[in-house]
């Protein structure tokens, strides 16, 4: 696959995970495929891409549609090495979604305890 093709296809998967029904176990387990999936697209666009690979990846922290930017945002952080300007603009993507959502608040926290060596 091409580097905008995996690309592609990890904003299909940011669509699936977004429209998940947790009432619904084909749903559910269906997000848990396309999140397994895009760890997976992370990791083939970091070794196979490289720096090129990453910085074409970082510009999904300005899409919005299905919360794309928030899945790249801790995804990247995660899985790949970023400059401090990239960094600082996920975690602040991260920041505004941890106001509502305590798991990403723990997230957060766990990312620079890490970072912190603590």
């Amino acid at each position: 696959m091409t580097l905008n093709e995996l690309i592609e296809e990890y904003k299909r998967m940011t669509s699936i995970c977004h429209n998940m029904d947790y009432t619904d176990k084909k749903s559910v387990k269906s997000n848990n495929k396309a999140v397994s999936r895009m760890y997976e697209i992370v990791h083939k666009i970091r070794k196979e891409y490289g720096d090129t690979g990453v910085a074409e990846f970082a510009k999904l922290i300005d899409v919005k549609q299905d919360r794309t930017d928030l899945w790249a945002s801790v995804q990247m952080l995660e899985k790949m090495t970023v400059g401090k300007d990239t960094e600082a603009k996920a975690l602040a993507i991260i920041k505004e979604e941890a106001k509502q959502s305590l798991g990403m608040e723990y997230w957060l926290k766990s990312y620079y305890d890490k970072k912190n060596g603590t």
